[in-house]
């Protein structure tokens, strides 16, 4: 059992690679229409995408503010001097279900917006994104990887040579982070993980047991 618990409140793993997905693939209401001049979008796309996005606003806000407190919740409960497993475990639980709720949320309002698109129009904007112009591709109004309720709290009982390599992008420059602990969660910008041979080959064996970059806020 390894001795070292990282406890990513976004669950970063998970979170990133359905990141990559959306970023690849879809296409939120915000990047269209900043885009709809360049892609010539029809009135009637254009109306259909509005009322898409206005339908699913508030609902989107709603379970965003109830992950955030469920969040909140549960680290106060880790923050306990004695923790109790199973009010943890239940707390995790409400947090897990309201942040899948979430993204499924997300993706099918992503993708019914991808279906009022043309193949050209898609392809016009993946090139947007390729340069890129491709803020906000998920969520209503802020960059989904940028949210409050995103924040690291790492538990370092004995540091082990299992530990992942913790990298710190700050100004376009990385470096190696010794006690992430230290970095505030309201200056980080995003959290991304690479693991297994894509590790390795990037940064060899340093990259062995996982690597975890946070990018701060500019």
């Amino acid at each position: 059992m390894k001795t070292v618990f990282i406890f990513l409140l976004v669950l970063f793993a998970d979170f990133a690679q359905a990141q990559d997905l959306f970023h690849n693939h879809l296409y939120a209401a915000d990047l269209v229409m900043r885009h709809r001049d360049k892609i010539k979008l029809t009135d009637q796309q254009a109306t259909t995408i509005k009322e898409i996005h206005s339908k699913n606003a508030g609902e989107f806000s709603t379970l965003k503010w109830d992950l955030e407190e469920a969040t909140s919740t549960l680290k106060d409960l880790v923050d306990n001097p004695k923790v109790s497993l199973d009010a943890v475990e239940k707390q995790m639980d409400l947090v897990l279900s309201l942040e899948n709720q979430l993204k499924k949320l997300q993706l099918a309002t992503l993708v019914i917006i991808k279906n009022e698109l043309t193949e050209v129009q898609q392809q016009q904007l993946d090139e947007t994104k390729s340069m890129g112009g491709a803020t906000n591709v998920i969520g209503y109004g802020t960059n989904q990887s940028s949210n409050k309720n995103q924040s690291i709290r790492i538990v370092d009982s004995n540091a082990g040579k299992d530990n992942p390599l913790f990298l710190l992008i700050e100004d376009g420059k990385e470096k190696i982070v010794e006690n992430p602990a230290d970095i505030h969660p309201d200056s980080i910008e995003s959290v991304s993980v690479l693991k297994g041979p894509n590790a390795v080959k990037k940064y060899g064996e340093k990259g062995k047991n996982g690597v975890v970059v946070i990018t701060l806020k500019q």
